[in-house]
């Protein structure tokens, strides 16, 4: 008896309620009509005279690129030409912070005698760059010599070129001397060809984690290869250590000239077709 008359005080209100439900629904419906009627018809951009009065509001100039009957792409000629496409209203308050802090103590203070890291890269040349670049970070908290790492050519790109053939292996080299030694061959061990031991660590692996688990070997054999060596480095790291992680991936690793040659044509070459192109990576 208790739950009807609990069911019907509930169906009373929600009848006292529903005239201003429906009254709320009319006046929204009513509002949506006026702006559909006031609101501005859309511009055919190739109609000649919605195009002209496009060209006298808006202060466009038109990108002739495309096939003729192509839609035609407008830009803005004014607030936005001359507008550095990386610049932004707080850019000026940001600045380069990969330098060493003081407290970053010098390579040879840090590297060890008879430990030596060699790595072997995987992938496209974006992985192996990113490789090349956690290699010196892992050398680093193992207090380890590194030797020029091996660029992948076992893939299906067929690639035979080496470190030397992309990369400026003398400014690598030199511009890390004071965060990780590196030499660009593992020396001979008794006159004879010195063979690394081969291992693998685990994908994001973390600076303990190279403590733990390649430390030791390379303590007992001084000589370690890490193969398919593609983000076998964790995302977090120390800020010093993530400070070395930019130094080498933004200042170290620089082109050969002739590949920085071939790109500064490319650039040219499309300059001269038309002040406005896109550089898609496609993988």
């Amino acid at each position: 008896m208790a739950s009807h008359r609990r069911r019907n005080h509930y169906y009373n209100r929600f009848r006292s309620v529903l005239p201003l439900i429906s009254a709320v629904s009319g006046v929204l419906l009513i509002l949506f009509g006026l702006l559909s009627f006031l609101a501005p018809t859309p511009i055919d951009t190739n109609n000649p005279h919605h195009k002209t009065m496009l060209d006298t509001t808006n202060d466009v100039v038109e990108d002739t690129i495309g096939k003729p009957g192509e839609p035609v792409v407008h830009i803005p000629k004014k607030g936005r030409k001359d507008r550095d496409v990386w610049s932004s209203r707080n850019s000026k308050y940001f600045y380069g912070c990969s330098n060493a802090s003081n407290k970053f103590p010098n390579a040879d203070a840090i590297t060890h005698p008879n430990r030596y890291l060699l790595i072997a890269t995987s992938g496209g040349l974006n992985q192996q760059r990113t490789g090349i670049t956690d290699a010196v970070v892992a050398a680093r908290i193992l207090n380890a010599t590194l030797v020029v790492p091996k660029l992948d050519q076992k893939s299906f790109w067929k690639d035979s070129s080496d470190f030397s053939e992309i990369f400026d292996v003398d400014w690598y080299i030199s511009s890390l001397r004071n965060d990780v030694k590196i030499i660009k061959s593992l020396p001979r061990r008794r006159g004879k060809t010195w063979i690394p031991r081969n291992m693998r660590v685990p994908r994001k692996c973390s600076e303990r984690c190279y403590q733990n688990r390649v430390l030791p070997v390379l303590l007992k054999r001084h000589a370690i290869q890490l193969t398919k060596f593609d983000y076998r480095l964790a995302n977090k790291l120390d800020t010093q250590l993530q400070k070395l992680r930019c130094r080498v991936n933004y200042h170290a690793l620089k082109f050969t000239n002739p590949i920085l040659r071939m790109g500064e044509k490319l650039v040219h070459r499309m300059r001269m077709k038309s002040k406005h192109f896109i550089a898609l990576h496609l993988r």
